[in-house]
């Protein structure tokens, strides 16, 4: 089965060919990224952020208006929130097959440190393979180290490596959507 990532034009321009090899490569999924068609809807002026929900509400929907059967990874530049909550890194609905990650809190600036492409490029691997994991059915993981590991913020996205724990990568073996090839 094929995962369609989604490279909305709020996104950084020119990472989205390495962060989908690596996803791809993480999560033993084939992969097919592109220009999103999503709308992204949600925006909530009084906080400057979008719903995540309805942001996956609107993939959702473009998945059943085009017939599209493949689960779906949308990578954003906007600022994402779920209910009371500050912000959050990316959100997955496995029954639906649609997820999203937003690299706004994931940019070195916007914690006033220096701009750092490859800071960048590891978070967004980390958290696309992490909503990629969720679309597989695989939970949070208690082990701090592991992709499945909940980040709640971003010295916990630093921590984690680039790789499941054991548990969880036979999850993944058994669940990945890859039939045999990268692309």
């Amino acid at each position: 089965m094929l995962l369609l990532i989604f490279w909305d034009s709020s996104a950084p321009a020119g990472l989205g060919l390495p962060v989908s090899r690596m996803v791809s490569e993480l999560t033993g999924t084939e992969v097919r990224v592109c220009p999103s068609p999503v709308i992204l809807n949600g925006y909530v002026g009084s906080r400057h952020q979008t719903d995540a929900r309805a942001v996956i509400d609107s993939i959702d929907l473009l998945k059943h208006r085009q017939s599209l059967t493949s689960p779906v990874l949308l990578f954003c530049g906007t600022d994402l929130f779920i209910g009371e909550s500050s912000s959050v890194f990316g959100l997955a609905r496995p029954l639906t097959g649609s997820a999203v990650v937003s690299m706004a809190r994931l940019c070195n600036s916007y914690y006033g440190r220096d701009d750092n492409d490859d800071d960048l490029l590891d978070r967004m691997v980390k958290e696309g393979a992490h909503e990629v994991g969720h679309l597989l059915g695989l939970d949070h993981c208690c082990d701090p180290a592991c992709i499945m590991h909940n980040p709640i913020t971003l010295d916990d996205l630093d921590r984690k490596r680039k790789s499941f724990c054991p548990a969880c990568r036979e999850q993944v073996a058994i669940r990945s959507f890859r039939v045999d090839t990268i692309v």
